[in-house]
């Protein structure tokens, strides 16, 4: 599914007003990726488990500072009802399972966490869900009083995780493909989608100068997808990126535009968007032949060895074509 321009734009508004109220805070987080070098530790499912998890997590987003104490509530989500077996029915403001439970208490000097056993049981759920915890807590830390959240605050919050670094972590929760014995079902535990994600972890790896190939190798299919389209809009709108990385409040008010996708071939080749609505009969022979020489492959210098004849002659031939091309069209 791709995202509306209409969207984009959304969105870019929301990321940089976001942006430029939290940077100085932020600073640069790495991306932190599923992987044993982010999360070396082994995981039990028990307290120990998540309070060294959690805190693991504070670390890679510069959090450490904050007050914190995790807590691990619930019955096994066999004992439950009402929720789905992968735990991929929670909000991330109340815990699956545990209705009357909420997610994080503000206790005046410090912040209680709470976890259900459930999705402590499902590893994208549970980092998904602690990365949006933290965003939220985050977000309550820096703010000042009296300060409006952009609404709906959800949404703030996924925007927030991913400038905390969590991208991946959220694009993976916001589709969680799970079988059950009523059937395949796809669930999520953020409040936008896997599109809308991936153009914001776009942003965040554009901006933050990271190469989008590590969090790619860690993503499923449907979300790789998404993240494949968010780099071809974000490549081709590279004065924008600029100004978000250096000026995000210039974008806030949203007076911007979002340039076109262009294809990668014609970014390599230096066309802009002019020329690829470009047809073969509107271009002259030097373009044809100057794009025929960039585009062919370089040739590996073996020998000083002078043109023969045949080279000579092939080289006629081609050039011949072209002009014939270049003649029919005229």
């Amino acid at each position: 599914m791709e995202l509306s321009r209409e969207a984009q734009h959304a969105l870019v508004q929301r990321y940089a007003r976001l942006r430029a109220r939290l940077q100085d805070e932020i600073g640069k987080p790495p991306v932190v990726l599923p992987n044993g070098d982010f999360f070396p530790d082994t995981f039990a499912g028990d307290q120990k488990s998540l309070t060294r998890l959690v805190r693991r997590m504070q670390q890679h987003a510069g959090l450490s500072d904050i007050p914190l104490t995790t807590q691990l509530v619930g019955e096994e989500s066999a004992e439950k009802g009402g929720s789905c077996s992968s735990g991929a029915c929670g909000t991330g403001t109340r815990m699956p399972g545990q209705n009357d439970t909420p997610r994080i208490v503000d206790q005046g000097d410090s912040w209680l966490l709470n976890v259900s056993t459930e999705e402590a049981a499902h590893p994208v759920v549970l980092t998904a869900n602690l990365a949006r915890a933290l965003a939220s807590i985050f977000i309550a830390e820096t703010r000042d009083e009296g300060e409006a959240i952009d609404e709906p605050v959800d949404v703030t919050v996924d925007l927030a995780a991913v400038q905390l670094g969590f991208g991946v972590l959220l694009l993976s929760g916001s589709y969680i493909y799970s079988k059950s014995c009523g059937g395949p079902s796809v669930g999520k535990v953020t409040a936008m989608g896997p599109t809308e994600l991936g153009f914001a972890l776009g942003l965040f790896l554009a901006t933050g100068g990271h190469s989008f190939k590590p969090a790619l190798r860690e993503l499923e299919v449907t979300q790789k997808d998404a993240l494949n389209q968010a780099k071809e809009i974000i490549d081709s709108n590279k004065t924008l990126l600029t100004t978000l990385t250096e000026a995000p409040d210039r974008l806030a008010e949203g007076e911007f535009k979002l340039e076109e996708p262009t294809p990668w071939l014609l970014r390599a080749l230096g066309a802009g968007k002019k020329k690829k609505q470009r047809t073969l009969d509107e271009m002259s022979m030097d373009e044809m032949e100057a794009m025929l020489s960039v585009s062919a492959p370089a040739q590996k210098a073996k020998s000083t060895k002078k043109r023969s004849d045949k080279d000579d002659e092939l080289g006629a031939l081609v050039a011949e074509a072209l002009r014939e091309v270049h003649s029919d069209a005229e």
